[in-house]
């Protein structure tokens, strides 16, 4: 990613990932990653909106976009929770410390509600985005929550590993999810989830064997009741429940929201990858949220400093 500063970043298992830093100093810090089977990259069109008011850290989950391949039996939703913590303080060592909100989408949201629930992770700011929820037993959004995993777990197993190019890849992903994405992400998203093979062509980035895992395991996990250990400040932000084939993430959200007291936004109009359907609107309430808690922060923090003893020498 041009302009940025790229550090890596040592697993507890060996798995490497590799943060990209646009730095601003002074200003609040965004930690920004992505869904099963993406990469951040091709949200491109979403994040650039928010450089000038943030310093963004924007990084690859596990075996996904720029990161190399580990091992598969280390491919788990409890790794993932240990990456975000880890990279949040390799990057706090390295820049410093400061205001840090995470920016989760879908499976990386998933990972950051596991890591309060078993990691006691907590944020200064957190925004989920259409986190693909799994209802508790008896709920009757479960049954459809599960199918989508399974559904989406046969299709990983089914797709093409390799393409002839970035512009085919691009092309396929426009027929097949992106009619509703803003110019462009449909070129982001098929570069940054692809990597040059030895004869020319295009592999993913993350093998079907490895996302599949991953929508096991999300299946796996009673995300919703989970959402009760979730760090506070928090929002959700979703997609459009009224779209025409709308994903269970867009109906689990709200209801979520509801049980647990969080704010929901919905996108208008938009779909599971909603930040590139509508990036302007979803960079706007990141903004608007993140500004907010942040100045919060800040006003405590001074309100403490002023409570601390003056201590003079006489």
């Amino acid at each position: 990613m041009d302009g940025a500063l790229i550090i890596p970043v040592n697993c507890h298992d060996g798995a490497i990932i590799r943060a990209s830093v646009f730095a601003r100093p002074s200003a609040p810090r965004l930690l920004i990653s992505h869904g099963n089977g993406f990469a951040i990259g091709g949200y491109r069109k979403f994040w650039e909106l928010l450089t000038d008011d943030f310093e963004l850290v924007l990084f690859d989950l596990r075996n996904h976009g720029s990161n190399p391949l580990h091992r598969l039996e280390d491919h788990t939703l409890a790794n993932m929770a240990r990456d975000l913590l880890t990279v949040r303080e390799v990057i706090a060592a390295t820049s410093g410390p400061r205001f840090t909100a995470g920016i989760f989408h879908s499976v990386s949201s998933i990972a950051a509600i596991y890591g309060a629930q078993e990691l006691a992770a907590k944020w200064d700011a957190l925004t989920l985005v259409d986190p693909p929820l799994i209802a508790p037993p008896g709920n009757p959004l479960r049954e459809q929550n599960l199918k989508l995993d399974e559904f989406l777990s046969a299709l990983a197993l089914k797709r093409p590993q390799t393409c002839a190019s970035v512009a085919e890849l691009a092309q396929q992903l426009r027929a097949r999810a992106g009619r509703n994405w803003v110019a462009g992400a449909d070129f982001d998203m098929a570069e940054a989830t692809t990597r040059p093979t030895a004869d020319g062509r295009r592999e993913l980035s993350c093998p079907g064997p490895f996302e599949a895992q991953i929508y096991a395991h999300n299946a796996a996990y009673d995300s919703y009741a989970a959402l009760a250990h979730i760090s506070r400040p928090v929002m959700i932000l979703g997609a459009d429940p009224a779209m025409e084939r709308a994903l269970t993430p867009a109906f689990s959200g709200p209801e979520a929201a509801r049980t647990y007291n969080i704010p929901h936004v919905i996108a208008p109009g938009t779909g599971h990858l909603l930040q590139i359907e509508a990036p302007q609107f979803a960079a706007g309430q990141v903004r608007e949220f993140v500004m907010k808690e942040a100045a919060r922060h800040a006003h405590s923090c001074n309100a403490q400093a002023t409570k601390l003893p003056h201590w003079r020498i006489s």
